[in-house]
């Protein structure tokens, strides 16, 4: 990984409770291992310490394994070790001078009351017995903590192999999970292009007989339409300036088949028509809002198309007078291929949502965009 994805993912491993829970199960059963052996009654930082000294591992130890500077996920063996043996040695060390400052002697070597006096009072003068606050060293690391060091260092270097290669492997999976879901999306939004021609064909039809003016109009206006779905093609993300033109090319076939019965009005700023969303989203709604809403009332009906951005959300409704939909009345194509794109591409469960208000039906859609 780049350092960029490298820091991603140690923060990433910050923030997974299995993390917390691993580190506080682990504080948990060594705290407990210690009342058993009836060890005395660990002060607050004792207590504490395990669960830290294992976050510390599971957060920092599979970063020097990460780090690459290029795509690859995990670096070799050979650099891999290179990288975590001086990393995990200052992490090492670091612990070391924490303990040996902040705790003192460890477990078993602090002084007990009437130790050195009781030597003495026996005549028993032993050099070398009892533990001297004096003592000079190097650094202030009690000799016992060094046996804890290795330990730390050794253990270290082998979780932050594990952790790496694991992450690795859920990387790929997602990789190759995404990838199958875009390739489905892109194949469903592949069977859009002609169910759009060939509802926007079945209109023209009755216009063939009765206004031939307006029916080569309209063949115009549907080799239009036809390019615009060709340019949409099978990309993922698309402005939303494209998907506003495939709506009008669209309303501008249903204009010449319905005529005066078919009245709009639009909220859409154009500052909005940048944004990149996934394309064929608002066409299957006005398409719906047309077919079983207006075209089947006698007088017509109005549709309201609307547009707004409130943060990270694309929130678009499209609302149709006419006939309300029945329960028994299955989706159309459009509205269920829709629904399934939106699964695929990760939006949730209530993205789209279709309701009755009043004389109106509203369908709302949810879309992020980038902030």
């Amino acid at each position: 990984m780049r350092a960029s994805a490298v820091l991603q993912a140690t923060w990433q491993r910050t923030r997974r409770p299995r993390t917390w829970g691993a580190a506080l199960l682990f504080g948990l059963v060594w705290n407990g291992a210690r009342i058993l052996m009836g060890m005395p009654e660990p002060g607050l930082l004792e207590l504490v310490t395990p669960s830290l000294w294992v976050a510390l591992f599971l957060v920092l130890a599979p970063l020097p394994w990460q780090w690459t500077g290029e795509d690859a996920p995990v670096a070799g063996p050979l650099r891999g070790a290179a990288q975590a043996l001086p990393w995990m040695g200052a992490l090492t060390l670091a612990v070391l001078l924490l303990l040996g400052v902040a705790g003192g002697p460890p477990p078993g070597r602090g002084l007990r009351p009437g130790l050195g006096m009781g030597l003495a009072e026996q005549g028993g003068h032993r050099r070398g017995m009892g533990f001297h606050r004096e003592e000079t060293r190097l650094l202030p690391i009690h000799p016992r903590f060094w046996i804890l060091g290795v330990a730390h260092l050794s253990f270290g270097l082998l979780l932050g192999w594990i952790l790496a290669d694991r992450e690795r492997a859920e990387q790929q999976e997602a990789t190759a999970l995404r990838a199958a879901n875009e390739a489905q999306a892109r194949v469903l939004q592949g069977q859009m292009n002609p169910h759009v021609l060939f509802n926007a064909i079945s209109g023209l039809t009755e216009l063939v007989r009765e206004d031939p003016v307006a029916a080569e109009t309209a063949l115009v206006n549907l080799a239009e339409l036809l390019r615009a779905l060709l340019a949409q093609g099978s990309r993922l993300l698309a402005p939303l300036g494209e998907e506003r033109r495939l709506v009008e090319l669209h309303l501008a076939l249903e204009r010449l088949r319905l005529g005066p019965r078919l009245r709009e009005s639009w909220d859409w700023p154009g500052d909005l028509d940048g944004l990149e969303v996934p394309p064929l989203m608002i066409q299957p709604l006005v398409e719906n809002a047309l077919k079983h809403g207006i075209a089947l009332a006698v007088g017509g009906g109005e549709l309201r198309v609307q547009v707004r951005r409130a943060g990270d959300q694309l929130l678009i409704s499209v609302a149709n007078t006419g006939p309300a939909p029945t329960e028994a009345e299955s989706p159309g194509l459009g509205l269920s291929n829709l629904r399934e794109r939106l699964n695929l591409l990760g939006a949730s469960a209530d993205a789209l949502n279709l309701r009755r208000d009043g004389d109106w039906t509203v369908a709302e859609l949810r879309l992020a965009v980038k902030a």
